[in-house]
């Protein structure tokens, strides 16, 4: 049977020196957090290993009218409100891989939210597809039934992250494929003044082998990667920083086990926060400081409450802005690979997530 929709529970925090979390590999000592899921989406339709990817919409007037973007990777887009509940289901035969939000970006002289996905994964219409969101009442439409823009000369993008530069406002969004090549794309309004979206390759470079979580600090200039038996990689993200890298962390260190999946990024204020990433191997995530060397912080471990346990997640995202009354310091948003019945995504308030060892650092929405 499906699970409930919504589920508030407690949270049994635990900090802890663990020898190794089982298939992670070292005897690194870890700092184990367990927190319980407060929220649940309702599933996916498509069955089988089909959720994959979520991101999050704060909406610009009422932050608890934010919405929770999960992709269906065997059909379309589903946008969730707050309390799991699906509100909207669109583009059913566009199978979306992987998911991000890109705010006020100039389009046809107004400022509209967009939703970007990669698309097609074993279609027809490969290549990356834009949906407006509706500030009114968070409503996505397409800009177009075809792909916005074609990637890797007509092949299927895989992972995707956007990115607006902090040196001069332009907005970029990175893909990955199966490879491990990488292509950045400078998006503008189209040329005629209509509604589309012109995209220009500014730059590509191969990581190594198979990545898909992509993220941008969109404050710092920098992009991190997860080459997913090796480990994750931090690249600037400007146009010109080229091929330059430096490892971030490696799989086998600190319990981080093969495939490193989602990674997502928690914004503090003066460059404070943490790089989260799925060690999907072992079913946790793994917490490294922001800045600096990116040290371990610690591990989080989702337990069951009312709903299951979470494995095998792909990706997640996480914000530290204030939403709803049942999360009014940010959460953290995961997809749950393995699930009774159908697959969904779980949600966490940060402060119950952070239990008194990680930064609580809630901002009120600015837009």
């Amino acid at each position: 049977m499906p699970m409930p929709r919504a589920l508030l529970c407690s949270l049994a925090p635990l900090a802890l020196l663990w020898p190794a979390i089982a298939g992670g590999g070292g005897r690194d000592d870890l700092v184990v957090l367990t927190p319980s899921a407060a929220v649940e989406t309702e599933p996916v339709p498509s069955e089988g290993d089909a959720a994959d990817d979520p991101a999050i919409w704060i909406h610009p007037e009422d932050p608890a009218r934010s919405l929770v973007l999960g992709t269906d990777k065997k059909g379309g887009l589903h946008a969730y409100s707050l309390d799991g509940r699906c509100r909207q289901a669109i583009s059913p035969g566009s199978r979306p891989n992987n998911v991000d939000i890109l705010y006020g970006f100039d389009l046809a002289g107004r400022k509209v939210d967009l939703a970007i996905a990669s698309v097609g994964k074993g279609g027809k219409a490969a290549g990356v597809k834009a949906w407006t969101i509706d500030p009114a009442d968070g409503r996505l439409a397409e800009l177009s039934e075809e792909e916005t823009f074609r990637t890797f000369d007509g092949g299927v993008p895989y992972g995707i992250c956007t990115y607006r530069s902090p040196r001069d406002g332009a907005n970029y969004v990175f893909v990955t494929d199966r490879e491990g090549v990488v292509e950045q794309y400078r998006l503008e309004a189209a040329t005629d003044g209509g509604p589309g979206i012109r995209a220009t390759r500014v730059r590509a470079f191969r990581v190594g082998s198979q990545a898909e979580g992509i993220v941008a600090d969109r404050e710092r200039g920098r992009l991190y990667i997860g080459e997913e038996d090796v480990g994750i990689w931090e690249y600037g993200a400007e146009p010109g920083d080229g091929e330059a890298r430096r490892a971030v962390a490696r799989v086998g260190e600190h319990g981080l086990a093969a495939d490193v999946e989602g990674l997502a990024i928690y914004y503090g204020r003066d460059g404070k926060g943490y790089l989260l990433a799925s060690s999907q191997g072992n079913s946790t995530l793994v917490v490294y400081d922001r800045s600096g060397d990116h040290a371990y912080v610690a591990t989080i471990d989702p337990k069951p409450g009312m709903a299951e346990d979470i494995d095998e997640t792909d990706g997640l995202d996480v914000t530290n802005e204030r939403t709803s009354s049942r999360f009014p310091n940010g959460f953290l948003v995961v997809q749950d690979g393995k699930c009774t019945g159908r697959q969904n995504f779980k949600l966490f308030a940060w402060d119950e997530v952070a239990g008194g060892r990680l930064l609580v650092d809630p901002k009120d929405s600015a837009r």
